[in-house]
């Protein structure tokens, strides 16, 4: 038990020379009082508006490499650190290095150049000579003269419309469009070749009359589908054809029939033929039109000689 007390005794006397020794050979300086604190620390800095503490990555960054040299640095207390300090000549951080108002530091610039450019044309028009009545000229111009906006399209198109002309391929000779108005457009004959008008719509408010050859043939004037074929009598058949856009033509006094309910004519097929004149008169075609269940004027239709 002696044993041990006297061995502690021992170290303690041991460590207490040991630091006697270095703090004689290391005097600590009042400048130094001061190191322990961590704030006076060059990882940190003292700004009036608060104590801010350094971003570790900013740190990082700025020494990439802390062990180049782990002899040069010493600790907080004056020993030796193995890790090199970071290089902080610059201690803002960067947070605080841009301006807080880059706005009005931006509207100060341009309030100095429009006041600049305001006083040289108040002097340009204040003094008449040579170079300033060509400023003033120009001037007025600007101010009175309206803007080509036509010049300025056309050359805006031009420019930047269309593909590059200088490839012999890309060049632009796209003939002008023409618009469509949508309706279907089929072929429209006279129901009766070389036929004359003997009785206009007018007369018969509902309809003309067509003096062709005897027994001639009749054709659709559209196409279309057969809606109604009358029996035949002493006044002939009469064919009904309904066609699109709901408009329907109506053939009478056909003395023979050559189409069925429900067959499908194309403009300029037969569809019958003239009753059979008796002497040297001509045999008579009813031909009629309807549009939207109203009789309109055949002639402004189909093509009549």
């Amino acid at each position: 038990m002696q044993m041990k007390d006297n061995e502690k005794q021992g170290k303690k006397q041991k460590t207490k020379s040991l630091l006697d020794r270095q703090a004689t050979a290391n005097p600590i300086k009042d400048s130094d009082q001061g190191v322990h604190v961590p704030y006076n620390h060059e990882y940190f800095y003292h700004d009036d508006r608060e104590e801010i503490e350094l971003d570790p990555e900013v740190v990082w960054k700025t020494n990439p490499n802390p062990w180049a040299s782990w002899n040069e640095d010493k600790g907080f207390s004056n020993k030796r650190s193995y890790v090199k300090g970071p290089d902080l000549t610059d201690k803002i951080d960067p947070r605080y290095v841009r301006s807080r108002h880059p706005f009005r530091r931006e509207l100060k610039w341009k309030f100095v150049i429009a006041l600049l450019l305001f006083g040289a044309i108040w002097a340009m028009f204040r003094y008449d000579t040579e170079y300033t009545l060509k400023g003033q000229a120009l001037v007025k111009q600007a101010l009175t003269d309206e803007i080509d906006f036509a010049a300025a399209a056309a050359w805006y198109k031009e420019t930047f419309a269309g593909a590059p002309s200088f490839i012999p391929i890309f060049e632009d000779k796209t003939p002008d469009a023409v618009g469509a108005d949508g309706t279907v457009k089929l072929p429209v004959v006279t129901p009766l070749q070389g036929g004359s008008l003997v009785r206009t719509f007018a007369e018969l408010l509902n309809g003309i009359e067509l003096a062709g050859k005897s027994e001639e043939q009749v054709v659709a004037a559209e196409t279309g589908r057969v809606l109604l074929l009358t029996d035949q009598n002493e006044k002939g058949s009469t064919v009904i054809i309904q066609h699109a856009n709901k408009r329907v033509t109506i053939y009478g006094l056909l003395g023979k029939t050559d189409v069925q309910v429900n067959d499908w004519v194309e403009a300029g097929d037969p569809i019958g033929n003239l009753l059979k004149a008796e002497g040297t008169q001509p045999s008579l075609l009813y031909f009629a039109v309807k549009q939207n269940d109203l009789y309109i004027d055949p002639v402004g239709v189909i093509p009549i000689d």
